[in-house]
């Protein structure tokens, strides 16, 4: 780490030269380098055109032959001429040209003869990704003090600025070619692609940064599963952060051509999680969702043929035409999703709707208004050793607001859930206490009740009353539904029986029938209602709810209609004589499902009728519970 820090130290010492000029020189000894920044340019391309003796005075004077990054490149041959004094100094000793970032392809003449090429004409042209290259200039081709060099250069359709390939910064920043002692010369090469590292250092900030954002949106989806912006938002930076992350990787590779589908694809990886705003918007942005998912598709279409254009080397005509489409298309659904987001009046959106149109201006500005105006782009705005860029500040802004407002609510949904989680304990606390205890004692009967509701309050309920004359009424029932309101409809029902337990089962039922009915919101109640009597006797009535169980054996009883779904309905009761204990149970029992998605069953559950409702509930619980699950059992203790 110290020897880390050591070399961002020496860099940023001797970096703010390079940082003076797009095309200035490395600040070297006048003795040892010279700067190559006087040339003579002529499209077209011709062999003859590195003879030393060609007459090139009608040439154009042109600059130094560097290339800037930008998206527009011109595409064909391209040579460029310059004639240099060597100082005594340099005269016969063993010297060398350092090359910037040039073009795809380009071979480097001196004295007509080829010292170098980047890349490789046949069996196609095509080239690694840029890089600074030194050349070291052969002995004896050199024989006195003027020396004659050429540059042959060949761009292709495709363009070197392609961003996942250029975030290490080495081949962000144009280098002027120069002529110097091989030593120096090789040295700058090292500094030159290590000053870029640290210029860049803004850029790699701001994707680190993406990385940052990614990992607390994945967090704060894995809070709140139902708010898919997180995940979106999550794709977006992290796929921000991988896609230059394995371009600068394979970029790095001489043996991987620009033009590979290795490139194209991340190229085409990094253009889909460019678009993936427009996605993270839509779910912030009702009043235009539609509209930005079909703008979605059309951007990531957009980026697919400027991806295929590349590796096809297509015309530049399409190149050209497909590259402006990526840029203008993805920009206008932008500015739709930042009008909708300020016209939804509410301060989070307002404030990611102005973040998104700094960020749209900041990138229309680089791409195109300023040549309008011939200003600068604003790409590599210096800060001492540094470079700035436009984008990367308007990126930071708009990632740096959504996180905050996100965050913000992210907090608010949690405050509300906590609300809504103590809400719940209280209706569940409130709901035992209605319900009455899970054993209820009752004089001459053995009573044993177990509920366990599926969430934090229930729709299943159960009432066990003693009469007046030594009778036991049971009403078993399981309101449609779960959650709160279903639990609000049980504790309508229960209040309803307060006063009308003297009711025979079937009267009972009817009377909480009429009560309940269009109360229900839609839904209904099924119920099972029993009186037992000291004798061993009962009287049951069934409102569509599972019949009781006697020894294992299912009590045969007309089933009449839920509650709640016609005032009209009729419970007909029936009649037995019992001589052991009686289970009720709710549809949670036999409707308890396993991993596999087989459910328990009314096999299975008559079996389980000869335990204790304990133990009943504990294995359809255990079976896996989806419903609430309601297990009571009513016995006559013996007479002491």
């Amino acid at each position: 780490m110290k020897r880390f820090l050591i070399l961002l130290l020496l860099l940023a010492v001797v970096a703010p030269g390079m940082a003076r000029a797009q095309t200035s020189a490395f600040p070297a000894p006048q003795n040892d380098v010279i700067v190559l920044d006087h040339w003579r340019t002529h499209s077209g391309d011709n062999l003859a055109w590195a003879n030393p003796n060609l007459d090139d005075s009608q040439w154009q004077t042109g600059n130094a032959p560097t290339k800037d990054g930008g998206l527009v490149v011109k595409v064909g041959f391209e040579w460029y001429r310059t004639t240099v004094t060597l100082p005594e100094a340099l005269q016969g000793r063993e010297i060398a040209i350092g090359m910037g970032t040039l073009g795809e392809v380009y071979d480097l003449y001196v004295e007509g003869v080829l010292i170098g090429r980047f890349g490789h004409w046949t069996p196609k042209p095509e080239s690694p990704f840029d890089r600074d290259v030194t050349y070291p200039v052969p002995h004896g081709i050199v024989k006195g003090a003027i020396v004659h060099i050429a540059i042959r250069q060949w761009m292709g359709n495709s363009s070197t600025s392609y961003f996942p390939f250029y975030s290490s910064g080495a081949a962000r920043f144009p280098r002027t070619p120069e002529l110097g002692l091989l030593s120096t010369v090789t040295a700058n090469t090292k500094l030159y692609t290590f000053s870029g590292v640290v210029r860049n250092l803004p850029w790699n900030l701001c994707l680190l940064s993406m990385l940052g954002a990614g990992c607390v949106a994945f967090v704060l989806f894995s809070a709140q599963r139902a708010r898919a912006e997180y995940l979106v938002l999550g794709i977006y930076c992290i796929g921000s952060f991988l896609a230059p992350l394995a371009g600068g990787i394979l970029a790095a590779n001489d043996s991987v051509m620009r033009r590979s589908w290795g490139p194209v694809m991340i190229f085409l990886a990094f253009g889909a999680f460019n678009i993936t705003p427009l996605l993270f918007l839509s779910r912030l942005c009702l009043r235009f969702r539609r509209e930005l998912e079909i703008g979605t598709a059309l951007s990531f279409a957009s980026y697919l043929a400027i991806a295929f254009a590349f590796a096809t080397q297509a015309s530049f005509t399409n190149n050209a035409f497909w590259t402006t489409v990526s840029s203008i298309l993805p920009t206008l659904f932008y500015l739709l999703a930042a009008l909708g987001l300020l016209m939804q009046r509410e301060v989070g959106s307002i404030a990611i709707g102005i973040a998104l149109l700094l960020q749209q201006l900041a990138t229309a500005w680089v791409n195109s208004i300023h040549t309008l105006f011939g200003m600068s782009d604003l790409r590599f705005m210096p800060l001492g050793p540094l470079a700035v860029d436009l984008r990367a500040i308007a990126q930071a802004l708009f990632v740096f607001i959504t996180w905050i407002v996100l965050y913000l609510r992210y907090r608010q949904e949690q405050l509300r859930q906590v609300a809504l989680e103590q809400d719940m304990a209280s209706a569940r606390r409130m709901q035992e206490q209605l319900l009455g205890g899970s054993a209820p004692r009752v004089p001459g009967f053995d009573l044993a009740a177990v509920y366990l509701p599926a969430q934090e309050v229930g729709g299943d309920f159960y009432r066990t009353v003693p009469l007046h004359d030594g009778s036991l009424l049971v009403i078993v029932g399981d309101v449609s539904g779960k959650g709160l309101d279903a639990a609000m409809l049980v504790a309508a029902v229960l209040g309803s029986l307060a006063n009308e337990v003297e009711r025979s089962p079937g009267s009972l039922l009817e009377y909480l029938n009429h009560a309940v009915t269009g109360r229900t919101g839609g839904g209904f109640i099924t119920a099972c209602c029993a009186r037992f009597f000291p004798d061993g006797k009962i009287v049951v009535a069934n409102a569509g709810h599972i019949s009781p169980y006697l020894n294992g054996r299912e009590l045969e009883l007309e089933n009449g209609l839920p509650l709640g779904i016609s005032v009209d309905a009729e419970y007909v009761e029936a009649e037995f004589l019992t001589s052991g204990a009686v289970t009720f149970m709710s549809d949670g029992v036999v409707e308890a499902r396993d991993s596999r998605g087989e459910l328990l069953g009314f096999e299975r559950m008559a079996a389980l009728t000869s335990k204790t409702a304990a133990e009943i509930a504990e294995a359809a619980q255990r079976w896996g519970q989806e419903d609430d699950i309601t297990v009571l059992t009513v016995g006559r203790m013996a007479a002491v």
